[in-house]
């Protein structure tokens, strides 16, 4: 059979374009995250790569980081392992009296 050599995509609601985990699995990814849970315990109870949780935690986190005007009283500045921008490890700067994350660094370098 012969064909043109063009791929055509369907709408589809269970799976995102370029997707390879359902829209559901990644709610499910992000609730535990958002429940307190570490990068490595979620990607072992749903048989995935840390990597991928990481990456779940970066989408998640977006959508809650809001420009600062004024920073709060305290702050809390903390790193964690992670793969973005091919750095190693990124930097967050939170509010830990609201519990709210301030920035995401995404590097752990000093002079960023």
């Amino acid at each position: 059979m012969k064909t043109a050599g063009k791929r055509f995509y369907e709408e589809n609601s269970i799976v995102e374009r370029y997707q390879r985990q359902s829209v559901e699995f990644s709610q499910a990814i992000g609730m535990e995250l958002i429940n307190d849970k570490n990068f490595k315990d979620v990607a072992d109870r749903f048989d995935t790569s840390p990597t991928t949780v990481m990456r779940r935690f970066d989408q998640v986190s977006a959508s809650m980081l809001r420009e600062t005007n004024k920073l709060p009283e305290v702050i809390a500045i903390d790193e964690y392992k992670g793969d973005a921008g091919g750095e190693k490890y990124q930097t967050v700067i939170a509010d830990p009296v609201e519990r709210k994350p301030l920035e995401i660094l995404k590097t752990a370098k000093k002079k960023h």
